[in-house]
């Protein structure tokens, strides 16, 4: 008998099995087609039931980081749906996309820091808002291709809870705990080969709870600053893939290479 009083039951097994019941239940009524293309909002949807179970229903005004993260999965899971049911949306443009990058980021600061942004900050804000767009745009060029999308977004969540936990902030563990689960998942309802699409539902809110976590982790400890540059490599692991000549591109290589950056951040943690 499962016991969810267990806090790693709830934070990994939990979400496993919200979103293996959240595909099966948008395959069965959506059909093969449309049920396909929207059951990756499922992981999301087990992130957001499992946020609230364990860290309780959140509160106007917003208090506390997961009360923001709360509204920020639901406000980009919105979004996402819309967009994998109805993809030619005029107004769901790329600018749009980059806009409520912008938003978010200054929403996240604007829970943790103080207005008027003093000087130090807005160099910081101006840092963050551009590696969260270019990181953004690149999940984006890789959305359709395969699994490298889920597969960047994976291996970043385990790299960010291994910088959580050797810095000891467990707000940060719990949450990634939380997204690694969800994510492993819907990996391993697409092996070996993809059937469900890594749409917009899945996609916005992802990288935007990664982007939050990383955030709360600098305002937490500044010094990790260093360590969470690195990890952006991760998105990047295609293309120095790519670089190697062909008898190096084997499927071990692409498994190991991501732990590469993650082992750096934690030594620099």
């Amino acid at each position: 008998m499962l016991d969810f009083n267990n806090p790693i039951v709830m934070l990994m097994v939990l979400p496993c099995l919200i979103t293996v019941i959240g595909h099966a239940l948008f395959r069965f009524f959506a059909g093969e087609g449309l049920g396909h293309t929207l059951a990756n909002s499922s992981l999301i949807i087990a992130f957001i039931v499992t946020l609230l179970l364990f860290y309780g229903v959140p509160t106007l005004p917003i208090r506390t980081n997961t009360d923001q993260l709360f509204f920020i999965c639901l406000i980009s899971l919105c979004f996402g749906f819309l967009q994998d049911r109805y993809p030619k949306i005029s107004f769901l443009s790329p600018q749009i996309h980059i806009a409520l990058m912008i938003l978010v980021v200054f929403w996240i600061y604007s829970n943790n820091g103080a207005f008027p942004v003093i000087r130090a900050d807005i160099f910081s804000l101006a840092y963050i808002t551009i590696i969260s767009i270019i990181l953004f745009l690149k999940l984006e060029e890789i959305q359709y291709n395969d699994l490298q999308a889920p597969v960047a977004l994976f291996w970043t969540a385990v790299g960010l809870y291994v910088v959580a936990k050797g810095s000891n902030i467990p707000l940060s563990e719990n949450i990634m705990m939380i997204l690694i689960a969800s994510l492993g998942t819907y990996l391993i309802l697409n092996f070996p080969r993809p059937k469900f699409t890594f749409g917009a539902s899945a996609l916005y809110p992802g990288y935007l709870i990664i982007l939050s976590v990383a955030m709360q982790m600098f305002n937490v400890d500044p010094s990790l600053a260093f360590s969470l540059i690195i990890l952006t490599a991760i998105f990047y692991t295609e293309n120095i893939i790519n670089l190697l000549p062909n008898e190096y591109a084997t499927p071990l290589i692409r498994l190991v290479l991501p732990g590469l950056p993650i082992g750096f951040a934690w030594l620099f943690s």
